[in-house]
């Protein structure tokens, strides 16, 4: 069987008072375990996307898991991007078990 995608512009744009962006945990010991990218193309990425939002003044959540215990700080790439934003702080990982 084949599948053809078909293009169909959006009903709306996204503007900043119709989305939101969560940043989770983009931390050194979050980052150690990830396989798919490099950890410094990840950082570069995610202090990105973080500078674009915070450009277009996109409401952002960014979350931190033991950041004073073993996870570190949030990457500055990310939080260089929201000088003033509150981090919250995540007591544990929820792990999924296959």
């Amino acid at each position: 069987m084949t599948l053809t995608a078909i293009t169909t512009p959006a009903v709306q744009l996204l503007t900043p008072n119709s989305h939101a962006l969560l940043m989770i945990d983009f931390q050194s010991q979050m980052a150690f375990a990830t396989r798919s990218i490099d950890s410094v193309a990840l950082r570069n990425n995610a202090g990105l996307v973080a500078h674009a939002a915070a450009g277009f003044k996109v409401p952002t959540i960014l979350t931190t898991v033991a950041e004073k215990s073993s996870s570190g700080p949030m990457f500055t790439e990310v939080t260089d991007a929201f000088p003033v934003q509150e981090l919250l702080g995540r007591t544990s990982v929820d792990r999924v078990r296959s």
